[in-house]
């Protein structure tokens, strides 16, 4: 998002602000383009360029949990929650938004938490084949980032039958 509320004069300079929303941006170079129109006839518009890259309160790795295998398997998956470079951020609590086919255990990564980061780990409780998805809530101290999200998806396939002897292809 671009302004400026008033007109600069001929030959005359004045600032543009810009405001990029980096919202779940963290880690990535952004570039975003801005017209600024002129009443210049050899200029009408300039095209402005900005781009850097947004500086991360926290990783998420992986960013999304996905746990696939056979209902007799155990499947769990482990995402590590470490600060940006620098920060230090504390997760005050750790829920499952359905939570019915999976647990969370959450813990710190080294003795300071707040500094060095946190290991999730999630492990499917559902016993029953079929798909199943939700949606894990951290809570932060953070004012810019409070919570973070984590999807889940998941799928539990029953294990096969073993064919029967003397009864091929049953």
């Amino acid at each position: 998002m671009a302004s400026n509320p008033g007109q600069v004069p001929a030959g005359g300079r004045d600032k543009i602000s810009v405001v990029v929303h980096t919202a779940n941006r963290g880690g990535q170079h952004l570039t975003k383009r801005v017209r600024v129109f002129t009443d210049d006839p050899k200029r009408p518009d300039v095209a402005l360029i900005v781009t850097g890259k947004v500086e991360a309160y926290v990783t998420v790795t992986p960013s999304r949990v996905r746990l696939i295998g056979r209902t007799e398997e155990e499947l769990v998956q482990q995402v590590r929650i470490t600060p940006g470079n620098g920060k230090k951020v504390t997760i005050t609590d750790v829920k499952a938004r359905g939570g019915e086919h999976i647990r969370l255990d959450l813990k710190p990564l080294g003795k300071d938490a707040s500094a060095e980061g946190y290991l999730l780990t999630v492990t499917v409780t559902k016993k029953e084949a079929g798909n199943f998805g939700d949606f894990i809530e951290l809570k932060t101290d953070l004012k810019e980032q409070p919570t973070i999200g984590i999807p889940v998806s998941g799928r539990l396939m029953a294990v096969p039958k073993k064919p029967v002897e003397g009864h091929p292809g049953e």
